[in-house]
């Protein structure tokens, strides 16, 4: 086997204050500064940052917000998985999302909402295929899973709410 054929390494772990750097080396002029505040929620307790490594280089996050500031239902909530374009197509997404799902299930949670935006159809079917079901629900919510793209998203985006349940397999 050639190093070309070999299998690349996928790692996920909480961030750490460490991982600044690499998280705002992949920011968008759109998402200037927001790496360091999602840290400093984590900081503050009920948010965590889950990064993704190919190869030992961070290649992707994704958050679970345990937080119920503003009353949701949507307790704990998946926010934010981005794939960075270079780790894509790689089984990242669903290593970020397993783990994810794990840290929910250790904190006591037995399922996990997210909010998806029409303007990401290429999130919905890989929701799925982790086993997130549509539950009819849908919310106004400001897009940040476009803000991490370049894409302009809607003026007024509405999310359609989608559960899992970690506890029926």
């Amino acid at each position: 086997m050639t190093q070309a054929d070999k299998a690349p390494t996928i790692e996920t772990r909480l961030a750490t204050r460490d991982d600044l750097p690499s998280l705002e080396a992949n920011e968008t002029a759109k998402t200037k500064g927001l790496s360091a505040s999602y840290l400093d929620r984590q900081d503050e307790g009920d948010y965590y940052v889950v990064v993704g490594l190919i190869d030992g280089e961070i290649a992707g996050r994704v958050i679970l917000d345990c937080r119920n500031d503003d009353d949701t239902p949507l307790v704990p909530e998946m926010q934010l998985l981005w794939v960075y374009p270079q780790g894509r197509r790689q089984g990242l997404g669903a290593a970020l999302t397993g783990h994810l799902e794990e840290l929910a299930k250790d904190l006591g949670y037995d399922e996990v909402f997210l909010g998806v935006s029409p303007d990401n159809p290429a999130a919905i079917p890989l929701y799925i295929g982790l086993g997130y079901a549509p539950t009819g629900e849908h919310r106004s919510a400001i897009n940040l899973s476009v803000i991490d793209g370049e894409g302009e998203g809607t003026e007024d985006p509405i999310e359609a709410i989608f559960r899992k349940s970690l506890t029926v397999r």
